[in-house]
């Protein structure tokens, strides 16, 4: 591999500098030094110092892969060192492997880049009914629906895809369709879900026949379940307490239903054969897996995610293709994308123009390593003048972190001091639903409150006022402040939560969980009541309770306590029976403008 990597390196230095090619000419014998051997020395270094257990990296030149090779460990305790073949997630990558898919079917006439989505998933459906109607796929993968993240949806969720795509249809938009830029993982679920509808397969069966195994890629996988499987795995570390702090092991994250945003774990030597592939324009050791026609429409600019320029001028405006970054870097086009997800951060780069590509993983949470790392060794390779990035960027960190723990502060020092909730601890306690969100419940713990939003612990705290504070207990004690809501009655009946900037605070409704019945345990309420001389009739339908009042719709009744039921299309509204002597005596609707007692007949 050394060998190779001196004549390539030779090769490409004589091919663009145009002094060693004059240095040639006149002495017959160029003297090439290994541009690896500081790399090494440099990630090394690097790597210390952004506290980053292990990093693969792979680079590929000339239609060759002229390098890879591991630093650091996959695992801390053990001290086993990181090697080429290691498995790592590759986080939102995983986005370029889905857009390519949507343009196989594109190339066989499955679909239209430019046809509405709807004209495929006829389902479909936005809050903006226009951007439902209109939205593409071209649209779809390059983030202008007019969403943003709604991140906490799928983060921690048990929900399956379809699930989630039939969620997407509540999100409330921030921008209009089309009018900017913005992030939305949900869109290239979409794009996952719309393969599997026009193949007939899984996102993932649909990949791995169409993409990874033509490439070779034998071992990439689609799931941190099948990773830890394999014989050659990371793990994932993050902080323990704050970012830059004392680093621990963390729990690998199963995005399995959002598969289509980030769910792949590959190896350098593995995604290194993804990266030969598209450096050659869609095809790969004889094979065509996309035409060069539809292999451009992956990276023509479709949106303009930023209009600043980097303070030092090292790049240019920043665009979005389908599935990937496009910008200038020090004069050179570059093709690129990032990808997080707990325990792993990831940096993929094509330099098309210079026919190379850079491959950058670690099993690292949120660091900006793998940038770090892309930046040096393209420096080394193009031949320009050495910046350096890791002293660069720790300096933009560490600033970026005081900022933040300065606007943390000023949210404390807004606390009012002194102040109580207007309820006893146990009243809040319950469990609170959003249709899009899901679920968010509140415990009782001795005399303290914890909590659970989906599948993430939290711990509560009360800050002031009917306002608390719930904190991520295994993401570096991260908090979000709540309002917790009561209605004229004064009874607890919802919180609200700004769990997505630029929208309004998202509502969760108190819910009662039904009981599981028998129609014989529903037998006794069967009757007439009397409500100041206006019948009132409880009867079955099978194994369900109903309620009729005069005049009125029949409303089935929903058991939420032995002698208690929610009137199910009624918000706010309860049906509660008296009991004496093992016989019901009378039901007693419980509603906002007051309580109404009908005894039995």
């Amino acid at each position: 591999m050394k060998a190779l990597s001196f004549i390539l390196l030779l090769f490409c230095n004589l091919a663009f500098t145009p002094s060693a090619v004059f240095a040639q000419k006149k002495a017959k014998v160029a003297v090439v030094t290994d541009p690896f051997k500081d790399i090494e020395t440099y990630i090394e270094k690097a790597r210390n110092d952004w506290q980053v257990p292990g990093i693969g990296l792979a680079v590929v030149r000339n239609g060759q892969v002229i390098y890879a090779k591991g630093f650091g460990y996959k695992d801390v305790a053990q001290k086993t060192p990181v090697s080429a073949n290691t498995q790592f997630a590759i986080g939102s990558c995983t986005k370029a492997f889905t857009s390519f898919g949507v343009c196989q079917l594109a190339q066989d006439g499955k679909l239209n880049l430019g046809s509405p989505l709807k004209t495929y998933l006829p389902d479909f459906k936005l809050q903006d009914e226009y951007a439902g109607e209109k939205l593409t796929p071209i649209d779809m993968l390059s983030h202008v629906s007019g969403l943003p993240r709604h991140d906490l949806v799928w983060y921690g969720s048990t929900r399956n895809r379809e699930e989630l795509y039939q969620a997407i249809r509540l999100f409330e938009p921030t921008v209009s369709f089309r009018q900017q830029w913005q992030y939305n993982n949900f869109m290239f679920m979409t794009a996952g879900y719309l393969i599997e509808k026009l193949s007939g397969q899984p996102w993932e069966a649909y990949t791995k026949a169409k993409i990874l195994g033509p490439l070779g890629m034998k071992e990439s996988n689609f799931s941190v379940k099948d990773m830890q499987k394999s014989a050659d795995y990371a793990l994932p570390y993050g902080w323990e307490d704050k970012p830059m702090g004392k680093v621990k092991k963390l729990d690998f994250r199963n995005i399995d239903a959002m598969g289509p945003a980030g769910s792949i774990n590959s190896s350098p030597n593995e995604m290194a054969k993804w990266v030969t592939m598209l450096l050659r324009n869609g095809k790969y050791e004889g094979q065509t897996l996309l035409s060069p026609e539809l292999h451009k429409e992956l990276f023509k600019p479709r949106s303009i995610v930023s209009t600043e320029l980097d303070s030092s001028y090292y790049s240019f405006h920043n665009l979005y293709g389908m599935g990937w970054f496009i910008t200038d870097y020090r004069g050179h086009l570059r093709h690129e994308h990032g990808g997080n997800i707990d325990g792993f951060s990831a940096n993929v780069a094509l330099y098309p123009r210079d026919s190379l590509g850079i491959i950058v993983l670690t099993n690292m949470n949120g660091t900006g390593l793998p940038g770090v790392v892309r930046n040096y060794v393209a420096d080394k390779l193009l031949g320009l003048s050495m910046v350096d990035w890791s002293d660069k960027q720790l300096t933009a960190l560490k600033k970026a972190l005081k900022a933040g723990e300065e606007a943390a502060q000023k949210v404390q020092d807004s606390r009012k001091k002194g102040t109580k909730p207007s309820h006893p601890m146990a009243d809040y306690v319950g469990k609170y639903k959003n249709e899009a969100y899901g679920i968010f419940e509140i415990i009782a713990s001795g005399d303290t409150l914890t909590g659970k939003f989906n599948e993430i612990e939290l711990g509560i705290s009360h800050y002031h006022y009917d306002i608390f504070s719930a904190t991520l207990e295994k993401a570096n004690d991260q908090s979000i402040n709540f309002a917790v809501l009561s209605n004229l009655r004064g009874d607890v009946e919802a919180l609200e939560i700004e769990l997505q900037a630029g929208v309004k605070p998202i509502r969760f409704e108190r819910f009662n969980e039904a009981l599981k019945t028998t129609q014989n345990d529903l037998q006794k309420f069967v009757g007439e009541y009397d409500l100041m001389g206006t019948p009132i009739k409880c009867f079955l339908k099978g194994d369900v309770l109903y309620v009729n009042v005069p005049g009125q719709t029949d409303y089935e009744l929903v058991p939420v306590a032995p002698l208690k039921f929610d009137l199910k299309i009624a918000k706010g509204y309860q049906l509660v029976f008296a009991e004496e002597n093992g016989k019901i005596v009378s039901a007693t609707f419980d509603q906002p403008n007051g309580k109404f007692t009908a005894k039995r007949k």
